[in-house]
């Protein structure tokens, strides 16, 4: 089966980014997506950012997200700072994941 794996890199392009993977979720409703968030833009998978129901709603639609253990060490993130509990995941090396 074929799938999608997406990076998000840019927090200032964190609109564009969640409203393309919304956008492939809807072109692709059957196809495996999984998101890896790597650099800055881990911050948008933090418990209290403002886009944290945004990236809800794509775990609700079956987009698989998750966070770049490397990325959050060079931001200064702890793990438990991340929504994991809605789902999102941490994996060890985004470029690995990707």
């Amino acid at each position: 089966m074929k799938g999608v794996i997406v990076n998000g890199n840019d927090l200032d392009k964190i609109n564009a980014i969640l409203r393309q993977i919304k956008n492939l979720r809807n072109a692709m409703p059957d196809i495996p997506i999984e998101v890896v968030f790597t650099r800055n833009a881990v911050k948008c998978l933090l418990k209290d950012n403002q886009e944290i129901s945004r990236i809800r709603e794509l775990i609700d639609l079956n987009v698989k997200i998750n966070a770049c253990r490397n990325s959050l060490k060079e931001q200064n993130i702890k793990e438990d700072e991340i929504a994991m509990e809605i789902g999102v995941g941490i994996v060890n090396a985004g470029v690995e994941e990707i």
